[in-house]
């Protein structure tokens, strides 16, 4: 099916972003299937409307944003029928890309996705950079990292407006600064491992020249300085410098120099609002609700900062709506962040967006909010496959849109602008989180994820036994639950499919393996404990299948990350697998050294805890207990 497009009395802005989105998509000016015309319409510029008129379509539009979402609609629903309208209560509708953990995507797959998220309705995008982009003068900001130079981060800026939508700069300008701060050569400005040092004349000389740089490299006049969990804030260098003073009084201080700055070349900041929450929390926490800002911390935030709202993590509506009032108790109409979640995740993990971003969204429609997006992050080492967000881009735009999400539609529109099955995408995020429907609100922790059970030694257990400890039958209908899993992507698979949501076999492929590692696991303990000869002489020969099938997912990893992102920080990923690689083969010697009476037991297995460590679910906990870094 394909478009075209009526050119009498087109806008120029329109003409320039269809013909960007013809570089894809069946959509240009001569003949095709569908003829659209576009008529401007006044006084609705965030909604749109498609209807029926003699042989062709007219779609009615407030905006540019909205004639896109409109195509989207069309390219999804080439055989509409009747009247199809649809409207925004957002005036922003964005994302954050991620791009310090590891994966800084190349500019070519970046203008791609920026061609979905026009269709999908999409008007704002920020890639969050700690020190991922060259800066003039300082040669370890993004050493080995990727960095993206002034001239790819100009033409990306060029090619979103063509597009309609706003690229502004994520950056931090207080923590989060691990990555650069590690570097000898900025001694002079750290505080802690992370937190940059306030007060020292170098540390806000390099923090004028980011926003100098982000200043000249995208036309918005927004900027995004960070500033969230410098928990230990004044508490190293600076202490020793200064001595203790006041968390509140340190960052409020900080903040006002960085809001100048902004001002100085015209750009308007927006922060992270979790400190001050933090900072008059007992616990330290984000969302306690007992935590109190004191009016006169209150009184000294810089009005002219917006205060974003970061929230990714509870399903209850009612959660978010106190802490947007919390936040406007504050002086201040909040920004929200949500979360489409890639972080932590072998997969888009579709039940944590669909229930706490969905949440979130119909929240802030509840309350007026203006402005929201979505971060995706990619903490320990972004081994998600990002493609497959737009399963959850899709989503939370079809319920922003449309304040409710029909499979039908969501389904068509994911197909048509990814080309790929947006049900079999769903299932395979099922891979994270074994049991979704039970978590308690914000507690990540309670089912088993596939993100550490990948990682899990073999041998050592860390993770599989305190989810043992948890739940005796855990890793039983675990096995169960990725082996259905396995079964439904190896039928969705056959044949070629389309990777733009995201490499279903790819996902397949981890499905395999983490059936394959809790079965093993299992017949290993049990052979141990019985004494079970024949058993016990089965186990090498299936660690050496699923020493093949890392392989495989390593020659598979390679290929999804190269073809999105630039090559630096896929060595994380690499090492990892080896190490899994080299750890099986370890199980193969010890069980072939136990049946040759060389070793009378295998102590790893029959170390035990009493009770559940509720370990991170991260690489770093669950691969050793012992000290990486000795």
């Amino acid at each position: 099916m394909s478009i075209t497009y009526v050119e009498d009395g087109l806008a120029e802005p329109l003409a320039d972003a269809l013909a960007a989105l013809g570089q894809e998509y069946p959509i240009a000016k001569d003949a095709g299937d569908v003829r659209v015309r576009f008529a401007p319409i006044e006084g609705g510029p965030r909604r749109y409307r498609i209807r029926k008129a003699g042989g062709e379509l007219v779609v009615e539009y407030g905006d540019l944003t909205r004639a896109l979402r409109a195509v989207g609609t069309i390219l999804a629903q080439p055989d509409l029928s009747g009247e199809v309208e649809e409207q925004l209560d957002f005036e922003t509708f964005g994302i954050m890309l991620d791009c310090s953990r590891n994966a800084v995507m190349k500019a070519p797959h970046l203008e791609a996705w920026l061609r979905r998220l026009a269709l999908m309705g999409f008007n704002m995008a920020m890639l969050y950079t700690e020190d991922t982009f060259a800066l003039e003068g300082e040669p370890y900001f993004g050493y080995q990292r990727g960095a993206y130079t002034a001239e790819e981060l100009r033409d990306i800026d060029a090619y979103a407006r063509r597009l309609g939508i706003e690229m502004i700069p994520c950056v931090q300008t207080l923590g989060h600064m691990a990555q650069i701060l590690k570097w000898p050569a900025y001694a002079d400005v750290k505080d802690t491992r992370t937190v940059m040092l306030a007060e020292e004349p170098k540390t806000l000389a390099l923090i004028e020249k980011i926003i100098r740089h982000w200043s000249e490299v995208f036309g918005t006049r927004r900027i995004h300085v960070g500033m969230d969990e410098t928990h230990d804030l004044g508490r190293g260098v600076y202490m020793d410098r200064h001595g203790y003073r006041d968390g509140f009084e340190i960052f409020n201080e900080h903040l006002g120099r960085v809001v100048k700055l902004c001002e100085q070349y015209g750009l308007r900041p927006m922060i992270w609002s979790d400190m001050y929450f933090r900072l008059g929390s007992k616990t330290g926490d984000y969302y306690d609700k007992d935590a109190r800002v004191p009016d006169e911390a209150r009184a000294k935030i810089p009005k002219q900062a917006q205060l974003v709202y970061w929230d990714y993590y509870h399903k209850d509506e009612a959660f978010y709506e106190d802490w947007i009032e919390r936040h406007r108790a504050l002086g201040f109409e909040p920004i929200m962040g949500s979360g489409v979640w890639t972080w932590c995740s072998v997969w888009h993990a579709t039940n944590y967006t669909e229930a706490k971003a969905g949440a979130c969204v119909r929240a802030c429609k509840r309350a007026g909010l203006k402005e929201i997006f979505f971060t995706m992050w990619g903490d320990d080492g972004s081994m998600c496959d990002f493609d497959s967000a737009m399963t959850g881009l899709t989503y939370v735009s079809e319920l922003a849109y449309g304040g409710e999400v029909v499979e039908e539609r969501a389904a068509g529109r994911y197909a048509a602008l990814c080309g790929g099955d947006w049900r079999a995408s769903r299932l395979a995020g099922m891979l994270n989180f074994m049991e979704p429907e039970d978590l308690p609100d914000g507690d990540e922790r309670g089912g088993i994820w596939g993100w550490p059970t990948l990682w899990d030694d073999p041998l050592l257990g860390i993770y599989w036994n305190d989810k043992k400890a948890q739940k005796r039958e855990a890793w039983i209908e675990a096995l169960s639950r990725y082996a259905e899993i396995a079964e439904e992507l190896q039928r969705r698979c056959q044949g070629r499919v389309d990777v733009r949501g995201g490499d279903l076999k790819h996902a397949l492929l981890i499905a395999r393996i983490l059936s394959a590692k809790v079965a093993l696991r299992i017949r290993l303990e049990q052979a141990c404990a019985q004494r079970d000869t024949a058993a016990l002489r089965q186990i090498p020969e299936q660690a050496l299948e699923l020493v093949k099938l890392l392989d495989a997912l390593d020659t598979s990893y390679r290929r999804q990350w190269m073809r999105r992102n630039k090559p630096f920080g896929i060595e994380v990923i690499q090492v990892r697998i080896a190490g899994l690689i080299r750890r099986y083969r370890e199980v193969i010697d010890r069980v072939t050294e136990l049946m040759e009476g060389k070793i009378d037991r295998i102590p790893e297995l029959e170390s035990v805890p009493a009770e559940p460590a509720r370990v991170h679910p991260s690489y770093g906990p669950v691969t050793t207990a012992c000290d990486n870094f000795a």
